[in-house]
């Protein structure tokens, strides 16, 4: 590996510091390792033997994009809450699921669950998924895993957040090209592309949130004094680069989500009977986290726009949950649930109405299934017998549904 030093002008505030070394997976391919030093004037850059001025261009383009009217934003904590279970995490908690076969890696950011992973997974879900039909009276809706480009053109997914999408294409109906793919690929152990040509332009991809389906299912119409209300599991796909580790981030994960639209007010309410759901549920299952606000993970060229503009209206709060300490010691946390005001932007995008002819407000709370996996067993032990009887009732009513 080959390492550059970039110096910055002026200083990298430490808020800023993190959201460069997050993102910086998505500068180039050739990119192994970015740090920002600790006086925050230059970052050192690892490379696998790219050009240095081009790799010198590249990071300071990204510094400029993401530093452009940058501005430190003091975070709000709406709830914490510590367990009463004095036990220390488990560690090595991914491996030593993997081993009892609870879950089997695929692939990058792919898994299987099976076993008492997979109980788990079902317990969280159907726990949300009972309070979105009763408390929320949402509808129950199952959506595809791919999704047209078109709607998220118009959910402006493409232009905030592109670098997670998986884009999905076929072959054209072209018989010459069709066998000259499968002749490449006779008694070959890896996939091999002769003629990239042979695809056809992608018309779809894979969903990066449920939510987006919804919002085409309702373009063009007005809605009610009740507005509108659901609640789906599915298949979610964001690309995370090198950040796949894990349960930690998954390129392919489970999502329940429960998702309304309606008027201001009415999006507003929901919103906090979201977070008062999964405050009551991580209570009653003895988990430590918190709420706090947060903002989803822009691109570099609208980060700092787009981040200002949610964290200054409180539009996302994120609840992280404590998982085992990095090989330093230093404590970590992940989101395992997240609470989003949209205002107007998707009405507007789809021409919804709320009952007054304005245009509807929206909002969606999600869970992320396999991080509940990791933070329970994590938090808890590998004992189910040792778990909060809460926990384990969850388990059992789950079981009984399949």
């Amino acid at each position: 590996m080959k390492t550059v030093t970039i110096p910055v002008q002026g200083q990298i505030e430490i808020e800023l510091a993190v959201e460069l070394e997050k993102q910086s997976v998505y500068i180039s391919p050739l990119l192994q390792s970015f740090k920002v030093s600790g006086d925050g004037t230059h970052v050192v850059v690892g490379h696998r033997d790219e050009d240095e001025a081009s790799m010198s261009r590249k990071v300071t383009r990204f510094l400029e994009a993401m530093r452009r009217g940058f501005r430190p934003s003091e975070k709000k904590m709406l709830v914490e809450n510590k367990r009463l279970d004095a036990r220390p995490y488990e560690v090595n908690v991914f491996d030593k699921l993997v081993q009892r076969g609870w879950v089997i890696p695929l692939g990058p950011g792919q898994v299987a669950l099976s076993g008492a992973a997979l109980h788990v997974a079902r317990a969280v879900d159907e726990s949300v998924a009972a309070v979105g039909r009763t408390r929320f009276g949402g509808e129950e809706r199952s959506y595809p895993t791919v999704i047209p480009g078109e709607a998220l053109v118009r959910c402006g997914y493409t232009s905030s957040m592109p670098q997670h999408l998986s884009i999905v294409t076929h072959m054209q109906e072209d018989f010459e090209a069709i066998d000259e793919f499968r002749n490449a690929n006779i008694n070959k152990q890896t996939l091999h592309i002769p003629n990239p040509g042979a695809f056809g332009s992608p018309k779809v991809c894979l969903c990066p949130a449920l939510c987006y389906h919804t919002y085409p299912t309702l373009a063009g119409k007005t809605l009610g004094d009740g507005g509108h209300v659901e609640t789906s599991v599915g298949r979610i796909a964001r690309y995370e680069s090198s950040s796949m580790v894990g349960l930690d981030r998954l390129w392919e994960f489970t999502q329940r989500s429960i998702i309304w639209l309606g008027a201001e007010g009415f999006c507003n309410e929901r919103r906090e009977w979201a977070i008062d759901t999964a405050t009551t549920l991580a209570r009653r299952w003895d988990i430590d986290f918190s709420i706090e606000t947060a903002n989803d993970p822009f691109f570099a060229s609208v980060a700092t726009a787009m981040t200002l503009w949610q964290r200054t209206k409180d539009l996302k709060f994120e609840m992280r949950a404590g998982i085992e300490p990095a090989l330093d010691g230093t404590a970590r946390d992940i989101a395992v649930a997240s609470f989003n005001l949209h205002g107007a932007h998707f009405g507007d995008a789809f021409e919804i109405r709320d009952s007054t002819a304005k245009a509807a407000h929206s909002g969606c709370a999600s869970w992320g299934i396999e991080r509940w996996v990791l933070v329970i067993f994590t938090q808890h032990g590998l004992d189910i017998a040792e778990w909060p009887q809460s926990l384990r009732e969850a388990l059992t009513i789950s079981a009984s549904s399949y």
